[in-house]
């Protein structure tokens, strides 16, 4: 049951009918969906939607970037960029006389190797290459691309997205750049677009949809065939489970492991192994804010509150920290301080320009019971 999947076939035909040219249907601009980790969104893109993609003839570039966290997010997009040039290299090498690239560097960021198309030169580049070499449309999906923002490489590999899918977008080919940008916390993706220094400013970011009832149904199809008739549980008993638990399918599947192992394995015996699942994760959750000092928690909770407006060094923002700090409003050092131990703690995320945001979801609806 580890490796339970339940394919999202109409999910994907909707994302696939976005990526057209239509200026009021389309997503030329790209597409930013944001939903929380371990709720299925990185499946779906490689085994739904990704496979779909290609069936309509597109060419789809796919790169992780918590694949591995070590590595700097541009290199990932990089190598994700050398492993299509590589895999199309001969249709490259029929059209590269006719499109000769130099490699320029721009924006401190470059592809350079060789392969039998023996190409050099700027992520810009090298996709604007793909889409003339290939005549197809090309999608790259980034998934958590919110990572991007830690370095400035990672920034600056952005920029040169955008660059890219402005210059095949807008110029006279028929074929087009879509790109895709997941994450996994709508404030830190929106990071990619909610101001003037942003990369994609003025995109717009949606929620991704959690798997619904039909994980559901057939999650208790499943489990329903190892249990004796009377202790079957229901797709509405299953659905419910399900979401207490925020949709998260390895939560649900630790549960049903657990209630193999319960004797009288009925619907009652999940519901109980739920809740105590449930009850274990915010009491750590709890604790964790606990520990931490007042104005820590002051600052968390003003981040939760405000979102992108928090600006925790303003005036008035001080003033609100007030309480927190003994009566006093506390020196802009303090502050600085006492975000940095969020950070190291895995509460605050901070992009490299200097913007924050709640590492996880989960933490805002944690501080409402702390």
């Amino acid at each position: 049951m580890s490796d339970f999947i339940v394919p999202r076939p109409e999910m994907a035909l909707r994302i696939a009918d976005m990526l057209v040219p239509d200026p009021i249907l389309g997503s030329l601009s790209g597409l930013f969906l944001a939903a929380p980790r371990r709720t299925g969104k990185s499946t779906f893109l490689r085994r739904d939607l990704a496979p779909l993609l290609r069936q309509r003839g597109k060419t789809v570039l796919y790169v992780d970037l918590w694949a591995d966290r070590s590595v700097d997010p541009a290199k990932l997009i990089a190598d994700c960029i050398k492993a299509s040039i590589e895999e199309h290299a001969a249709p490259i090498q029929r059209f590269r006389k006719s499109l000769p690239v130099d490699k320029l560097g721009a924006l401190g960021f470059s592809i350079s190797f060789k392969t039998p198309a023996e190409f050099s030169g700027t992520p810009s580049d090298a996709m604007q290459l793909l889409v003339a070499a290939t005549g197809q449309d090309v999608v790259l999906i980034v998934d958590e691309a919110q990572q991007t923002l830690e370095t400035k490489a990672g920034l600056d590999a952005m920029f040169a997205l955008k660059a890219a899918r402005d210059a095949v977008n807008q110029g006279q080919g028929e074929h087009r750049l879509y790109l895709i940008m997941t994450g996994s916390h709508r404030d830190k993706l929106a990071a990619l677009v909610y101001d003037q220094k942003s990369p994609f400013f003025g995109a717009h970011v949606r929620d991704f949809p959690p798997l619904g009832r039909e994980y559901s149904i057939a999650i208790a199809e499943r489990i329903n065939g190892n249990l004796a008739e009377h202790l079957h549980i229901g797709v509405d008993e299953m659905d419910r489970a399900f979401d207490i638990l925020g949709r998260k399918p390895e939560m649900l599947l630790d549960c049903l492991r657990a209630l193999v192992l319960v004797e009288g394995r009925g619907p009652d015996a999940l519901e109980d192994i739920v809740m105590r699942k449930k009850a274990e994760v915010e009491a750590a959750r709890r604790a964790e804010i606990l520990s931490l000092s007042k104005l820590q928690q002051a600052l968390l909770r003003m981040l939760a509150a405000d979102g992108q407006a928090f600006s925790p060094f303003a005036a008035a923002s001080r003033e609100r920290l007030r309480a927190a700090n003994g009566g006093r409003a506390p020196a802009q050092g303090a502050i600085q301080k006492a975000l940095e131990v969020l950070r190291e703690k895995g509460f605050v995320w901070r992009p490299g320009y200097g913007a924050y945001a709640l590492e996880n979801a989960e933490i805002a609806g944690a501080l409402t019971e702390a």
